[in-house]
């Protein structure tokens, strides 16, 4: 039995995934291939075999070991790759790597271990769980070919596959137990050298800005890859938190994910769960609002603090979302406004409502100035 295991962000979007899609993300779970893909590997690679190539074998398997992964496996150098890359070509009921020559002529025994570690972690979280991260993946690779998808679907996709490379990366150091092998083997694959400092890496990648969040399609920087696995071999489960943060902003409305998505709904219907509990807007059609942003009148919020960390763009919106209430009440006029207002500035939100109010309604200045009285005046809060 082995620690490993998939990362929080993939069981969340699979269950995002499977609620809104079930027959669909049902249909995507893992089936056992005909036999065509032994007809491609025999025409285009070089089988590696066990008696003649013991110790690559020997590696792999060790990699195979600590991951427990109990299957045949079969090795394979593509005649037509050139420098060096490893794949892991995905079938249930055996592990199938398919390397480059280069990528042997490059690693060490213990490289090639860590390395073939990625790959096997690749089947392992395929396999998880009957399928479903799998599924996931597959559901989430037919959505970016389909012009209709959301944005939310093909930010997810590719946050999902960095995601998926991160895990692999820590399966590799689970397999060859040590981060500074790790981290030689990824950087010689990525780059081709045939020697690498990894502590002179791993000092590089602490110098990396990751409040800054990854920009790969495919796979994460590899400095942030390397800086991930220095992470968890320090922390532990600890640095899950950590590492995700760094594969895409959070709550921010021009790139967000199904959890980001998820996760700004709720942040929304809290706010708006505080604007009715103030008396001051708990007219009919502040209330009627409320209930369609699906804020039971009376409940209690889904969080009660509003998150610091948010994007201009999803600051603009949780504003226009309170000069929505503000001026729900035809007749509520300057005492609405001020009592949001008052709410906007104990969020953090004031200067955004502000701004708002200026561009979208024609006040003057005694009238905004009765506003700002207002939003000054203490007021009681359910």
């Amino acid at each position: 039995m082995t620690i490993w295991g998939p990362l929080a962000y993939h069981r969340d979007v699979a269950t995002i995934l499977e609620r809104e899609n079930p027959v669909a993300f049902r249909s995507l779970y893992p089936t056992v291939p005909t036999g065509e893909l032994e007809q491609v590997l025999l025409r285009q690679t070089y089988r590696v075999d066990p008696v003649a190539h013991a110790e690559v074998h020997a590696a792999v398997q060790r990699a195979a070991d600590a991951l427990g992964v109990v299957l045949p496996i079969e090795i394979y150098v593509d005649e037509r790759g050139q420098g060096s890359a490893a794949e892991l070509v995905f079938v249930p009921d055996r592990a199938v790597l398919v390397l480059s020559g280069g990528t042997l002529n490059l690693l060490d025994t213990e490289e090639l271990c860590a390395v073939a570690g990625h790959e096997l972690a690749h089947h392992v979280l395929w396999t998880a769980d009957d399928g479903r991260y799998l599924a996931a993946a597959r559901l989430l690779d037919a959505a970016e070919s389909d012009a209709r998808s959301p944005s939310e679907y093909l930010e997810t996709a590719r946050r999902y596959r960095l995601a998926t490379e991160l895990v692999a990366d820590r399966g590799g150091m689970l397999a060859c137990g040590s981060l500074t092998t790790t981290v030689s083997g990824l950087v010689k694959v990525v780059t081709g050298l045939a020697k690498v400092d990894s502590a002179a890496y791993l000092r590089q990648a602490a110098e990396v800005d990751y409040s800054v969040p990854s920009s790969g399609s495919t796979h994460p920087e590899t400095v942030l890859r390397a800086w991930a696995l220095q992470e968890w071999a320090e922390r532990g489960p600890g640095a899950d938190a950590m590492v995700a943060a760094a594969l895409g902003p959070q709550l921010d409305l021009a790139v967000l994910d199904v959890l980001g998505q998820d996760r700004l709904a709720e942040v929304t219907r809290s706010l708006v769960w505080m604007l009715v509990a103030d008396d001051a807007v708990r007219s009919e059609e502040a209330l009627d609002l409320a209930r369609r942003f699906g804020v039971v009148v009376g409940g209690t919020p889904v969080i009660t603090d509003m998150p610091t960390a948010l994007g201009a763009e999803t600051r603009t919106y949780l504003a226009a979302v309170l000069l929505d209430f503000a001026t729900a009440d035809d007749e509520g006029g300057a005492d609405d406004l001020g009592a949001v207002l008052a709410l906007a500035r104990r969020v953090g939100l004031g200067d955004e409502l502000l701004t708002m109010i200026g561009a979208e309604l024609d006040l003057g200045d005694r009238a905004m100035a009765r506003v700002m009285a207002s939003a000054d005046a203490p007021r009681a809060v359910r």
